[in-house]
C-alpha cells in the first residue's frame, strides 16, 4: 500500500532506475498499455482522426486500440492541439480512472496498482490537488485528483455536469520524454558555440538545468538531446562558431538554425499589478498547421527596456528583423 503523507509543495516524483534488461519501465507501461509512442502524430491521426473528447467533448485523439486502466473512465486520449508539431511520436498521454465517490481514494488505489512494478511512491497535497508520480530519466506517470472540498465554492465545469464521476476521478498523465538526438552537424554547432555576454537572464525563472526535464510537446522541432555537451554552460544563449545557428541553453538545449529564425521580438512591460520587465522570443518556422510559427523564449530583464539592445544586436548577427513591442502593462 502506498503511504498518505502530507507535504507543503506536494512531494518530488519518485525516481525509477532502469529496469536490468535497459528498459526504461515507464516507456515499459507505455507499450504494454500499447500506447503508440512510436509512432508519429501524422499516422495516428490518419488511423484515428480528431474526434470529442468522450468526457471533454473537446478535439482529441482517442485512442481506442490502448489498454485502458482499471475501471477507466474513458479511453487513453492525446492532444489534437493544432500547435504541436506532427511530424514527431504523441509524447503525453491522458486517462481517467474511478472506482468510487472519494479523489484520495481512487488516486491511491491507481498508485497502489503501479507499485509493483515502479516501487512505492509518496502521495501528498499540492495547491489544491492530491498528487503522486514516478520518473525514469525523462519519463513520467504522473497522478493528480481534485477532492472537492478543496475546490472553491461556484465554479461551474459543463463536463463534470455531463460525468459527474469527473469530480473525484484520479488523472492519469505518461510522458515519453522524447527528443531528438543532435545531428551531426548540430553537434558541431553545440560543441563550438559562442556565448554571448548578456545583461539579464537565460530562460525564465522557473527553468532548470537542460536536459532535466520533458520538453512540451509544441517544442519539438528545436529542442535535442544535450548529450552533456553544456553541462558547462548552463542558462547561455549564443551563436555556433560559424554564426549558422542560435543555441540556447535554458530549461531544454534548443539548436536553431538561422535560416529557421523568421524574426526576433522584444516584449516591453511596465510595472502595474507586478513587477514588469522585458523578455526576447525567437519566432521560427513551423509545421504545426495551426501556428504561424513557433515562439522560443531566449531571455529576459527585470528593466522594460532591458531586452531591447541584445535583440537588436542579435538580429543584426543573424540577419533577421528584430521588433520591439509597444509598452504593455504588466497586469
Amino acid at each position: 500500500m502506498v503511504p498518505l503523507i502530507s507535504t507543503s509543495e506536494g512531494p518530488a516524483p519518485t525516481e525509477v532506475p532502469l529496469l536490468p534488461d535497459g528498459m526504461n519501465p515507464i516507456l515499459r507501461h507505455a507499450d504494454d498499455w500499447r500506447l503508440p509512442r512510436k509512432e508519429t502524430r501524422i499516422d495516428v491521426v490518419a488511423r484515428c482522426g480528431v474526434q470529442p473528447d468522450p468526457i471533454y467533448e473537446w478535439p482529441a485523439l482517442v485512442l481506442a486500440d490502448a489498454e485502458p486502466l482499471p475501471r477507466a473512465l474513458a479511453p487513453w486520449t492525446a492532444s489534437a492541439f493544432e500547435r504541436i508539431p506532427p511530424q514527431f511520436p504523441i509524447t503525453r498521454f491522458t486517462a481517467l480512472a474511478w472506482f468510487e465517490d472519494d479523489a484520495h481514494a481512487n488516486l491511491k488505489r491507481v498508485a497502489d496498482s503501479l507499485t509493483a512494478s515502479l516501487g512505492p511512491t509518496s502521495i501528498g497535497r499540492r495547491w489544491n490537488t492530491v498528487v503522486a508520480a514516478w520518473r525514469s530519466g525523462l519519463a513520467e506517470v504522473s497522478l493528480t485528483a481534485w477532492p472537492p472540498s478543496w475546490q472553491s465554492h461556484g465554479l461551474q465545469n459543463p463536463s463534470e455536469d455531463r460525468e459527474p464521476r469527473l469530480k473525484t476521478a484520479c488523472h492519469v498523465t505518461l510522458t515519453t520524454g522524447f527528443r531528438l538526438a543532435l545531428g551531426e552537424k548540430e553537434r558541431d554547432w553545440v560543441r563550438g558555440f559562442q556565448p554571448l555576454a548578456i545583461d539579464g537572464d537565460v530562460g525564465t525563472a522557473r527553468m532548470a538545468r537542460a536536459g532535466r526535464l520533458a520538453p512540451g510537446e509544441t517544442e519539438l522541432e528545436y529542442v535535442r538531446d544535450p548529450e552533456d555537451l553544456v553541462e558547462d554552460r548552463q542558462r547561455m544563449l549564443g551563436l555556433s562558431a560559424g554564426g549558422e545557428a542560435l543555441i540556447v541553453v535554458s530549461d531544454q538545449l534548443f539548436v536553431i538554425p538561422r535560416t529557421e529564425i523568421l524574426h526576433l521580438r522584444v516584449v516591453r512591460m511596465t510595472p502595474a499589478k507586478s513587477g514588469g520587465g522585458s523578455s526576447l522570443h525567437a519566432h521560427c518556422r513551423t509545421r504545426a498547421p495551426g501556428a504561424d510559427d513557433q515562439s522560443v523564449f531566449l531571455a529576459q530583464h527585470g528593466d522594460p527596456d532591458g531586452m531591447t539592445s541584445l535583440g537588436q544586436y542579435l538580429g543584426e548577427l543573424l540577419g533577421c528583423p528584430a521588433e520591439v513591442s509597444p509598452y504593455y502593462s504588466d497586469c
